[in-house]
């Protein structure tokens, strides 16, 4: 089909084709344009978002950017101001014997006896309170009072009475001494004592011999390993003195009776010695207290009214 090429042709052909069918082209022409512009319009509002979201990542990356470096620059300065102290090594020591010079306490408690140990498992104190003697290890509170026991030292105990630390003293030992340290292990053990009571009435009772014994013994042994406060139930100690000073210790059953009688002690019977270390010494007897976890035997030496006796005792 042939195009027209002047006017007049165009009117004839629009003439031939009829108002209806250009009605029809001129509404798709319309819809077509106004597709066109909406996509055009689109594509404008999209490109301006992503273009808005970059700008806003870029932005907050370079916000939390500086708020690291500024955050970094905060702690430096926080660290440099030691608010909670500089790190010692030697700090935990050093608060221990703070510790010990803290007031004396006014509760009516009796140290007998202690098991000084920087070890809070093992170490034990034997406290007295209205005639009635108990072992307690750290943190137990001591029966019939609201006060417990904070940190055993050689010479005292720290215990903690109503929020407020106290001091305990060994009985027979002055307050207004320095607080004793925990003897050096490596040369403590070597030491042992070559003063003591010394008789040529020396008695000798070996039991190492008797099974029953050594069964007992055994056990004593493996319950005080796990717990100190485990030998009030066999013993009961208090100090015993002469003018004013300690001389021993004297032992007396306790509720598990067995390891005194086979062991032949008798009632008032004062310990001295124990594997040689003095007993009266705080710092020989926590050493003798420490071996006794090891030891084959047990060499205990007892006055008993004025004569030395040694009680031998196996623990294989």
């Amino acid at each position: 089909m042939a195009f027209p090429t002047n006017m007049t042709a165009f009117a004839s052909l629009f003439t031939q084709l009829g108002h209806r069918r250009v009605a029809q082209s001129v509404m798709v022409l319309l819809v077509v344009y106004i597709a066109y512009v909406c996509a055009n319009i689109t594509w404008s509002l999209v490109s301006q978002t992503q273009s808005s979201q970059n700008t806003s990542v870029n932005g907050n990356t370079k916000s939390v950017n500086s708020n690291k470096v500024k955050k970094a620059i905060d702690v430096a300065k926080i660290q440099s101001l030691n608010l909670f102290g500089q790190y010692n090594e030697n700090s935990d020591q050093a608060t221990e014997i703070e510790m010990a010079n803290v007031p004396e306490t006014q509760l009516n408690l009796t140290l007998t006896g202690l098991v000084a140990s920087d070890e809070k498992s093992i170490a034990a104190a034997i406290i007295e309170n209205q005639g009635k003697q108990d072992t307690y290890g750290i943190g137990d509170i001591i029966i019939g009072t609201r006060a417990n026991l904070e940190q055993v030292l050689i010479d005292r105990v720290i215990i903690k009475h109503s929020g407020r630390l106290e001091t305990l003293m060994l009985d027979g030992f002055d307050y207004g001494q320095p607080a004793r340290e925990f003897a050096n292990k490596a040369t403590s053990r070597k030491t042992r004592s070559t003063v003591g009571p010394k008789s040529s009435d020396l008695g000798v009772v070996d039991q190492r011999d008797n099974k029953a014994l050594t069964a007992t013994a055994t056990n004593l042994r493996s319950e005080f390993s796990k717990d100190p406060t485990k030998i009030g139930d066999y013993l009961r100690i208090s100090p015993k003195r002469k003018d004013g000073n300690i001389i021993g210790y004297t032992l007396r059953p306790g509720k598990k009776p067995e390891f005194f009688k086979l062991a032949g002690l008798k009632t008032g019977d004062v310990a001295v010695q124990m594997n040689g270390f003095d007993l009266i010494a705080p710092t020989q007897a926590m050493q003798a207290m420490a071996e006794m976890k090891k030891a084959r035997d047990i060499s205990l030496l007892v006055d008993r009214q004025g004569s030395l006796t040694e009680i031998l005792i196996s623990l294989d």
